[in-house]
């Protein structure tokens, strides 16, 4: 048995809507896979593919301020998406380091997302902080916390 090989890039929005709306839509009252930041500059949207080309992780990292410290240098993480069916697997967790990377390179003291409180275990595995109270998301109604990973 092969076992696949992935490889991080960069793609479109185009590209990687199809898997958020697979994974972040499913089961939520908002069938809009897309954020209002998606196409600004400064927004990247970092893919782990696999070696047939197909993009199985997803995440959208752009430069925004981490809410209660506006006025430190920080990149804010949307749209986390991995495949269900390599969930739990590791993909996400290169994914998540390829981004605190790029985020390095961009001189940010901080990166942050509002995670779901299912994915908690992920984010802090990973060195993620949750801060804060729970709050709802309007798109999911799921509940969700900030959580953060301190760069300097």
């Amino acid at each position: 048995m092969t076992l696949p090989r992935y490889t991080v890039g960069i793609a479109s929005t185009k590209e990687i809507l199809p898997l958020r709306m697979s994974v972040l839509r499913d089961g939520t009252p908002s069938q809009d896979p897309r954020y209002a930041e998606d196409d600004h500059t400064g927004t990247v949207h970092l893919v782990v593919r696999d070696d047939n080309g197909v993009i199985v992780a997803t995440s959208s990292w752009l430069p925004r301020p981490f809410p209660p410290e506006p006025d430190s240098p920080a990149v804010q993480l949307r749209g986390m998406a991995v495949d269900k069916s390599l969930q739990s697997r590791g993909v996400g967790a290169v994914l998540l380091t390829a981004g605190i990377e790029r985020a390095r390179t961009l001189n940010a003291t901080n990166v942050w997302a509002r995670a779901r409180d299912s994915a908690l275990v992920f984010y802090e595995r990973n060195g993620m902080a949750v801060v804060g109270d729970a709050f709802i998301d309007d798109a999911t109604g799921m509940s969700h916390h900030l959580v953060i990973k301190r760069l300097s």
